[in-house]
């Protein structure tokens, strides 16, 4: 048998570890694009806890918060073009799967030239992005443990993703206190999409020890204390 496990991902967990944001944002750069959907960042208290923090370390901070479900290549573009005219040198995101994975496609744009979706389809290729820095809300996607971005083409509605090393996140603040404002049906989806994931990964034909581990483990947390959560 033969395997390659690299997954270079720094994931920093803990109950209130977004206050420690500045920290991880400082060796990046000195001007952070904050990527979020359009309010539940405003609306939780997140954000405005996030910027407090930023600037409490002279880290300049703006804003984008135009990303949907199912972000579309279009919206990436955009902030891509909000991140070089002000200037970013680093991107966080806060939010869901979509909002990490257009973040990751803003990151990518904002260093590379020309159409995103040559990149998608390996028409083109490149290896860099501006630093990445993430703040998952809900738990289903993975995408803060990833170099994927899921991004829809407005004009074909092809759903696919952007791969590259250079958008895994630089660091992962997996903080639990941050995702306890989420809707039950919400927590119910996210939870179960984690569970179809590992599932499919523990069956998949390129499954390997570690993510056999990895997967079993997660499957029996998921089977054990979901449900107990939501209720």
């Amino acid at each position: 048998m033969e395997f390659s496990y690299f997954l270079p991902v720094n994931i920093q967990f803990g109950w209130n570890k977004v206050d420690s944001i500045a920290d991880f944002v400082a060796p990046y750069g000195k001007k952070a694009l904050i990527v979020t959907g359009r309010s539940s960042a405003k609306k939780s208290g997140l954000y405005n806890r996030v910027v407090a923090k930023l600037e409490s370390a002279h880290i300049d901070h703006v804003l984008f918060d135009q990303v949907d479900a199912n972000p579309l290549t279009t919206t990436a573009l955009e902030g891509a073009a909000l991140a070089k005219s002000e200037s970013c040198d680093v991107v966080i995101a806060i939010g869901g799967g979509s909002i990490m994975d257009c973040a990751k496609g803003i990151a990518f744009m904002a260093v590379n030239e020309g159409d995103i979706n040559d990149y998608i389809f390996n028409r083109k290729t490149s290896d860099n992005a501006l630093p990445l820095i993430v703040i998952p809300t809900t738990c289903g996607t993975g995408s803060e443990g990833n170099g994927f971005g899921v991004l829809t083409n407005s004009e074909t509605g092809d759903k696919k993703s952007l791969r590259c090393n250079a958008i895994v996140p630089k660091v992962s603040i997996v903080d639990p206190a941050v995702m306890g404002t989420m809707p039950p049906h919400v927590l119910a989806s996210v939870g179960f999409d984690a569970l179809c994931h590992n599932i499919e990964a523990y069956t998949s034909k390129t499954a390997q020890p570690f993510t056999d581990a990895l997967a079993h483990y997660a499957v029996t947390l998921l089977a054990q204390y979901l449900v107990p959560l939501y209720k």
